[in-house]
């Protein structure tokens, strides 16, 4: 998308420059024919008509390159549902079962192509000095996770389980999502799987 950074500039930050200037320069190109003889001046009442049809055509294709750049159609977009929860054992000593499920979900109007993946999870403890983050979870151990495209309106899901402390009370899901060197995310969220006083 870089080659068309200049045309992105003109159609988005500078629309109503570029439509001013639009209009003078057809209007300059016109009345120059006119000026120069270089059409009959008995052709006058046919100019406005072709100033008019030039004009609109010209504002039309900029609006349409505006609302492409700006509304990005092409452009990958996903959201991210995510599911967390804890089962805690029958004794404060023994593990909890943390299990989660993570959905990918195409929102955009194109294919989103082959991409890698990672997920982490962190076990969120407060203390003195501030927050503290534990790391208990990384799928896969090294490196990413190569996912296969995702049709829009469909999702690529992650779900597994994990053994964590009982006394857990918030966890931090962690997801970097590359595309390719020019296309990377990341989403994140601490959810609050302490147990609920009823």
């Amino acid at each position: 998308m870089g080659r068309f950074r200049t045309l992105e500039i003109i159609s988005t930050k500078f629309l109503g420059v570029t439509a001013l200037a639009t209009i003078a320069l057809v209007v300059g190109v016109y009345a120059l024919v006119l000026r120069e003889h270089w059409a009959d001046v008995d052709k006058l009442a046919k100019f406005s008509d072709a100033v008019f049809k030039t004009v609109a055509l010209l504002l039309g294709t900029l609006w349409a390159i505006n609302r492409y750049f700006v509304e990005r159609t092409d452009a990958p977009q996903f959201r991210v549902d995510a599911d967390v929860s804890l089962i805690r054992g029958g004794t404060p000593k023994q593990p909890a079962l943390l299990i989660f499920r993570l959905d990918l979900v195409n929102t955009g109007k194109t294919q989103i192509g082959t991409f890698d993946h990672f997920v982490q999870i962190d076990v969120a403890t407060a203390n003195d000095s501030g927050i503290e983050l534990h790391q208990i979870y990384r799928w896969p151990n090294a490196g990413s996770h190569k996912g296969g495209p995702i049709e829009p309106g469909s999702w690529s899901a992650i779900n597994d389980e994990i053994i964590c402390p009982s006394s857990t009370k918030a966890v931090r899901v962690f997801l970097a999502v590359s595309l390719n060197e020019n296309d990377q995310w990341t989403w994140h969220r601490t959810f609050d799987v302490s147990e609920k006083t009823k």
